[in-house]
């Protein structure tokens, strides 16, 4: 971890879009190294030969005492593996133990800007570093993930932000990383709640909130509720859960589904997705981790519960100043979407709306080939509007 960042691009490292999306999220954000993915990469067929695959080069990694390398292939292994099981956890546990071991330099008992804290939180704990910078603060980032984030891939992103001057409170909520495995906290629409334990915890105010993918509708439900929220950054333009799931579904069927759920007719809507389960094993893993994360047993609840996350019935009490950065070729979030954001955000202090492209590596999901150029985004809006 001495350069800040990898160099911005895209990688064509897998014919499927999803392995070949989350191997790019590997590369950029979990320090892989590409020639060795791609010389690999045709080895992974499925979900239980990404997990082998990862995991051999993470024990490869580290016998070459690549521990950056080593930490981010686990931990990218566990990202397909059956959740909450006792050979997920010790991976992610081993991953955890990776990083935290070889990479203790960078927190404050060894002299480094950053503390682990561990926040109580209704029955668990949220783990949160606080990360200060080299001199008097400009001010406070809160910065947190989405669906299946996890605090450490972004060590290289925090540290920057702090390097340019910003003290850094990032954590883990209610269905996130450790707070998810080790303590069971399973995702909550009112993100205003594990806010609040953070900010009273560090008695913290006027401070920025970024989140990143799923975090993107999080920080904006919190920005409404919470008045120590001066700025929002929305890392991905998602006005709800719900609205991404059916962007993209045929208007029949976004009707049929939206009646069955409005008369709570349960066995139709498994039924109508049991053949689904059984012909593609993407979305059997995507029910099985969305179960595990939401706390939910089967579709039929996953629905019912993430239609709750939406900023629809709270957008008009956003009144802080908002940055809304999009991608135009995300594969996981419909960016025409962006229309009824902007629609519904009509009471914002200011609105600034950034959509980076191909030429900029930032075409794809989170912009994921370019996080320097996100950061550098979010710190140019972020002092422009600090002393308004």
């Amino acid at each position: 971890m001495n350069q800040p960042f990898v160099s911005p691009g895209t990688w064509q490292l897998h014919p499927l879009p999803l392995f070949d999306f989350q191997l790019n999220r590997l590369v950029m954000w979990n320090h892989g190294d590409p020639e060795q993915i791609k010389k690999n990469a045709g080895r992974i067929t499925d979900f239980k030969s990404w997990a082998q695959v990862l995991k051999e080069l993470s024990a490869q990694a580290e016998s070459e005492n690549q521990w950056a390398c080593a930490a981010g292939y686990l931990r990218m292994a566990e990202f397909f593996m059956e959740p909450g099981t006792e050979e997920t956890m010790q991976v992610y546990e081993t991953a955890r133990e990776l990083f935290y071991e070889h990479f203790s330099s960078l927190f404050r008992e060894q002299g480094g800007p950053i503390r682990m804290d561990w926040i109580p939180y209704e029955k668990g704990m949220l783990p949160c570093w606080h990360i200060l910078p080299p001199s008097t603060p400009k001010g406070t980032f809160l910065f947190h993930g989405g669906n299946d984030s996890l605090l450490e891939e972004f060590t290289d992103m925090l540290l920057y932000l702090a390097g340019a001057g910003y003290e850094v409170l990032a954590f883990e909520g209610p269905g996130q990383g450790a707070a998810l495995r080790r303590y069971g906290l399973t995702f909550t629409d009112q993100w205003e709640k594990p806010v609040k334990a953070v900010l009273d915890y560090y008695n913290a105010d006027q401070v920025t909130i970024i989140g990143v993918s799923l975090g993107g509708e999080l920080c904006l439900r919190a920005a409404a509720m919470e008045p120590r929220i001066t700025r929002a950054v929305s890392w991905c333009v998602l006005p709800g859960i719900y609205d991404a799931l059916m962007a993209d579904k045929p208007p029949a069927l976004r009707a049929k589904l939206e009646q069955l759920l409005e008369e709570n007719r349960r066995e139709e809507i498994l039924e109508l997705y049991r053949g689904l389960a059984e012909q593609e094993p993407l979305f059997r893993w995507s029910i099985s981790h969305s179960n595990y994360a939401y706390g939910t047993s089967d579709v039929y609840e996953y629905l019912q519960k993430i239609r709750a996350f939406s900023i629809r019935p709270i957008a008009d009490q956003i009144q802080q100043d908002v940055l809304l950065i999009s991608a135009r070729k995300d594969m996981l979030v419909d960016f025409s979407l962006y229309r009824d954001e902007i629609e519904l955000l009509a009471n914002t202090r200011s609105l600034t709306f950034y959509v980076p492209g191909a030429p900029l590596f930032g075409e794809a999901h989170c912009n994921i080939g370019n996080p320097q150029l996100i950061m550098d985004t979010i710190l140019t809006w972020q002092d422009g509007r600090k002393h308004r």
